[in-house]
């Protein structure tokens, strides 16, 4: 028996989750916590906090630790995260364990490495389709921004995570209401170009109902208002499903794609429509491709912590 710990850490919360790999090599959920971020003043005093309340017990020996963080990771060791007032620098944390391997991990590589446990999740269709097997995973999912992973099997049950910071990649308008909305959301941004972060996300779904209805609303208030037929839901769910398309061919994800985030998470209407479907297969020479690409969207909020952990039982099995 194994134990191990997953740590999520957000802009917001930090989610801890206690995991323990059988003989067998079968992960299971023992506890968990959830902190507020900011209320802790490093990484060390975040860890401290999760060990004073649970699931971190001092006399539980730890076979390896994996912290999924939401930034780019610089050598396996640090990570500058957005939102978040200190950096994570896991060398302190090596240092003093005991026997433990630690991993330091982008959050979408945790997402993921939660794709492949979908009999461990709630889960729901947004297309049918015909995996391939020994095929490449993506993940895409908006939250705050636009995260995307893909994970191409190595065999054995191993995987080889491509981390990727596509929702900084140019978005692509076309058409004459879609390109009056580039230069809004241009000048209303102030950025130099439209990007994944800024149109397929939280604030992406702001700037898109203030341009089409006047309205300059919270995300959760625009949700309030809007129904599946309203023109917000059906342009976002085209964005959406454009941003899924392009990563999807641009790493072949012919083992399936997975959508993550909160936004559609909470808002399942916003992706599982036609729409959405509709603008996923368009294209003039892959569209047969696309159509046979399950699509499926994550409804578990604790993705995360099952992805990093089945990552550290992974490194466990194969390191």
């Amino acid at each position: 028996m194994k134990n191990v710990i997953a740590v999520d850490i957000g802009g917001t919360n930090s989610r801890f989750g206690h995991f323990r790999i059988s003989d067998e090599g079968r992960l299971s959920y023992v506890d968990g916590l959830r902190l507020k971020t900011h209320s802790a003043s490093s990484l060390d005093d975040l860890m401290e906090m999760a060990r004073n309340e649970g699931p971190i017990a001092a006399d539980t020996q730890w076979d390896v630790v994996v912290l999924a963080v939401p930034g780019a990771v610089k050598d396996n060791t640090y990570a500058k995260l957005a939102n978040v007032p200190w950096a994570v620098d896991v060398s302190g944390l090596r240092t003093r364990a005991t026997g433990a391997r630690i991993f330091l991990i982008n959050d979408f590589v945790a997402q993921a490495f939660a794709c492949p446990l979908t009999s461990r999740l709630n889960t729901q269709i947004v297309q049918n389709g015909e995996p391939q097997a020994a095929a490449n995973v993506a993940v895409v999912g908006a939250g705050t921004g636009l995260g995307h992973c893909a994970l191409a099997p190595t065999g054995g049950g191993a995987f080889l995570p491509l981390p990727s910071e596509a929702g900084h990649a140019t978005f692509a308008f076309y058409g004459k209401t879609e390109t009056a909305y580039r230069d809004y959301l241009l000048e209303r941004t102030g950025a130099e170009y439209p990007y994944g972060d800024i149109v397929v996300s939280g604030p992406g779904l702001t700037h898109l109902h203030a341009f089409l209805t006047g309205r300059d609303l919270d995300p959760a208030d625009v949700i309030g208002e809007i129904t599946p037929k309203a023109e917000t839901t059906v342009l976002f769910a085209r964005f959406y499903a454009r941003a899924c398309r392009n990563y999807a061919l641009t790493v072949l994800a012919l083992g399936g794609l997975f959508i993550a985030g909160g936004v559609a998470m909470k808002n399942p209407f916003l992706v599982v429509n036609d729409h959405f479907r509709q603008e996923f297969t368009d294209s003039a020479h892959y569209g047969t491709m696309l159509a046979k690409i399950p699509v499926t969207l994550i409804l578990s909020e604790d993705s995360g912590l099952w992805g990093a952990a089945n990552y550290g039982a992974i490194n466990l099995r194969t390191g």
